[in-house]
């Protein structure tokens, strides 16, 4: 994944079954140049993580179909089972952020959480915890 330059592109799926925190997400990454894929349920989600080579997750938590806990203990399990050593960093995006609920993320294998409503440079903060952006 590099481009001309050499360095390194990055690529992040954003999940979330809301339409309008798809594109808010989508809109702060674009002002950043990252390239991005949606998806609006953890199955779709899942799927894309298969076939795509992504840098991070941005995941919700509560989806229909797959919500975002179940996704994420797939994804581990995937990479358990096929032997990656460097799992892909998952951020749960999510109005729930009690202690139990922040327990059920971390449990899952999420590696951090972000609440909504966050702020651009939030986001943008969280997720230089775990990749290298340029800005």
């Amino acid at each position: 994944m590099d481009n001309k330059a050499g360095k390194t592109k990055v690529k992040i799926l954003v999940v979330d079954d809301n339409l309008l925190n798809r594109k808010l997400a989508c809109a702060v990454l674009n002002s950043y140049k990252i390239d991005h894929n949606t998806a609006e349920n953890g199955k779709i989600a899942y799927d894309y993580y298969l076939t795509g080579d992504y840098n991070l997750i941005l995941m919700d938590i509560q989806m229909p179909i797959m919500n975002g806990i179940e996704c994420t203990k797939k994804i581990r399990e995937h990479e358990n089972n096929s032997g990656i050593t460097t799992p892909i960093p998952i951020i749960a995006v999510t109005t729930f952020t009690m202690s139990n609920d922040k327990r059920n993320c971390f449990e899952a294998g999420m590696n951090d959480i972000l609440a909504k409503p966050y702020k651009t440079v939030d986001l943008i903060n969280m997720i230089s915890k775990f990749i290298s952006i340029d800005n």
